[in-house]
């Protein structure tokens, strides 16, 4: 009676260890392998010349870029002239003249296209502060057409030029720093021309 009893619970016992075991996995025709853990290693810097990413360009876009003004570039000499034309009559065919201050000298060219002799119908062209253009054409007078009817030693006289008669060209030149005291004008002295013969001269 106890060796049937022993043989119930061993019995027992055994069925029970079966239900708890786990199956046995299938391996094919090899034995299980051990699995190995792959370490975190950390990935490698970009190498130069790799495709920047979109944090580095936003960053490049925001870098200020220090600004270069461009020099001012130097005017040809043929812009730092002006050229007026006169014939045989007291009058010239430009009542002002813009003068660049980019220019350090500025030349007024008088073109005589009559065919009248000077001391008949001579031109020339002069420049003063306007409010000196009467009393420097009065002082012109007094020289006479010797001196092409302007006084040499008159120091309100900027520039000055030469009579020209019919089929001449002359000039005047100035520096244009003496444009930055005042307003200046041009015009001719010889006796009966200055009302048709002035202008205004502008530093722009």
């Amino acid at each position: 009676m106890k060796r049937q009893t022993w043989v119930i619970v061993c019995s027992l016992v055994l069925a029970a260890c079966q239900r708890q075991a786990p199956p046995a996995q299938s391996q094919g025709n090899g034995s299980a392998k051990p699995s190995v853990e792959i370490p975190n290693t950390p990935e490698a810097p970009p190498k130069p010349g790799a495709e920047a990413t979109p944090d580095a360009v936003l960053a490049a876009k925001e870098t200020p870029v220090e600004q270069v003004a461009p020099a001012q570039p130097l005017l040809p000499a043929g812009d730092c002239s002006f050229t007026l034309h006169a014939g045989d009559s007291p009058s010239w065919d430009a009542a002002n003249i813009d003068v660049p201050s980019a220019c350090a000298k500025f030349t007024i060219k008088l073109a005589h296209t009559g065919q009248m002799p000077r001391w008949i119908m001579g031109h020339n062209v002069v420049v003063s502060k306007v409010e000196e253009v009467n009393a420097v054409e009065r002082a012109g007078i007094g020289a006479g057409p010797y001196r092409s009817y302007v006084e040499p030693s008159d120091k309100r006289v900027v520039a000055r030029s030469k009579l020209a008669g019919g089929g001449e060209t002359v000039s005047a030149t100035f520096d244009t720093a003496r444009l930055h005291s005042g307003h200046f004008a041009y015009f001719c002295t010889f006796p009966g021309h200055l009302k048709g013969m002035q202008g205004t001269l502008t530093l722009h």
